[in-house]
């Protein structure tokens, strides 16, 4: 009764979308338990990318396919509830599409000028470390954000500890990153500064331009 109850509370497409997440995370174990175990301890286990970085980094495998895809299901999951918090609206379900599509589009656009411009640089070698860390560190921040949410939408409905916490993961995301990269940031500043400038600054300012006018 308690269940159904709080299923109702809520908005039941959302409770749909968490449980698709949680089928995404099914299939993942189904198709590689090892890889998948290995990504979501990342953050404890640098190691981990330093041997999948002696691979190509490509997204257009199954396994890596559906983590992309979870990734940005679970990123838009969190754009919502930071929207309904800061700016309630009663767009729902139709605002989520337009959140999942920019995040998935967003995404998938970077890893492609990520490959792109890592050729035209030719820095591929020296950027495909570089890839892996960031990307793969996403995948394991949205491996650990995937519980808070469903804790914050079915459980405790905190507020400010959903943003502590989420807050958190984001910082320690980005200091790993650093850290596992503080050799190409020291050996190769300059290409590191161009491509930071391209890939990572570039994008996020014509999001804003576009989505401000």
């Amino acid at each position: 009764m308690q269940a159904q109850e709080l299923i109702n509370q809520g908005n039941s497409w959302f409770t749909l979308l968490i449980l698709f997440a949680i089928v995404l995370l099914a299939l993942l174990k189904l198709m590689k338990p090892t890889q998948l175990f290995g990504y979501t301890v990342a953050f404890f286990t640098p190691g981990f990318f330093q041997k999948k970085a002696e691979e190509p980094l490509s997204i257009f495998t199954p396994f890596n396919f559906v983590l992309f895809g979870f990734t940005a299901l679970v990123l838009s999951l969190l754009g919502y509830e930071l929207l309904q918090i800061y700016a309630p609206n009663d767009f729902g379900f139709l605002l989520f599409l337009g959140l999942f599509s920019g995040v998935f589009g967003y995404l998938f656009l970077r890893y492609l000028l990520d490959i792109f411009l890592s050729n035209v640089l030719g820095i591929r070698e020296l950027i495909n470390y570089f890839a892996y860390v960031k990307y793969g560190y996403l995948f394991t921040f949205a491996l650990w954000l995937l519980p808070l949410l469903i804790l914050y939408e079915y459980g405790i409905k905190n507020t400010t500890l959903l943003l502590v916490l989420t807050s958190i993961l984001l910082i320690f995301r980005g200091f790993l990153v650093l850290f596992n990269n503080k050799n190409i940031l020291i050996s190769k500043l300059f290409y590191f500064i161009l491509y930071f400038c391209t890939l990572e600054i570039a994008p996020l300012l014509i999001l804003y331009k576009t989505t401000t006018t």
